[in-house]
């Protein structure tokens, strides 16, 4: 009588499977899946870096809406007077040339910030560690010091801001041009950024990704705001 109980030991014996072995990628099979890593890494940063340019850019508009916004309530405020502008001669602020005004802080429009040239919460994130600017034809602190007006140069086709022709303008009433504000850009050191024309002349401003330039807002007599694309 035959016995239909198995050993499993038999069993395996009888079925003759192999032992179970555990195989290591090779040095050429590890090189090759980092190079594809890399390749897909690298067509994906120039995406990464568009979309993070996208962003600030949009961060940027939205905070010069905001503090085009504070501007006017001052303004308000103060009997229609605006803020002083700011230049410095001095070598370790003369890099902070038209910094936000920090009257607007002062009074409680924003919020304070930290640090030399850097007077309210108004950082530019293009700019780190510098304000937006600020410019208009009121009162000129130069280091600190009364120094009559600012005056602001505005293109003679304002507002389409085309034309390198253009005038000074040191008083309100015949300015066309009340303020302006701008970041620097993606590029705040590039020739369009830093241009004598910018921030009004429309050649001088931000368009597209990857380019250089200002990002601006700014406010005709009549209170109408004006943005760059």
């Amino acid at each position: 009588m035959l016995n239909t109980k198995q050993n499993p030991g038999n069993q395996l014996k009888n079925n003759h499977m192999p032992p179970v072995c555990c195989y290591g990628f090779t040095l050429i099979e590890l090189a090759v899946v980092i190079s594809i890593i890399a390749i897909i890494a690298g067509l994906l940063m120039p995406s990464l870096s568009i979309a993070k340019e996208k962003a600030k850019v949009t961060k940027v508009k939205c905070e010069l809406a905001l503090l085009g916004a504070a501007i006017e309530m001052y303004a308000d405020d103060h009997d229609k007077k605006l803020p002083p502008v700011r230049v410095n001669c001095n070598s370790d602020l003369a890099d902070h040339w038209c910094q936000f005004p920090k009257e607007l802080a002062d009074y409680g429009y924003v919020r304070k910030g930290s640090g030399k040239g850097l007077d309210t919460a108004a950082e530019d994130p293009f700019n780190p560690r510098h304000s937006y600017k600020y410019a208009a034809p009121a009162q000129c602190l130069l280091n600190g010091s009364l120094n009559g007006n600012f005056e602001v140069w505005v293109p003679e086709d304002f507002p389409l801001n085309n034309s390198k022709n253009g005038n000074l303008f040191d008083t309100l009433d015949k300015s066309p041009v009340r303020w302006v504000i701008w970041s620097m850009g993606p590029k705040p050191n590039s020739k369009k950024s830093m241009s004598t024309y910018a921030p009004l002349l429309s050649s001088t401003w931000y368009r597209h990704t990857r380019d250089e330039g200002v990002i601006v807002r700014f406010s005709n007599k009549d209170g109408i705001i004006f943005t760059s694309p």
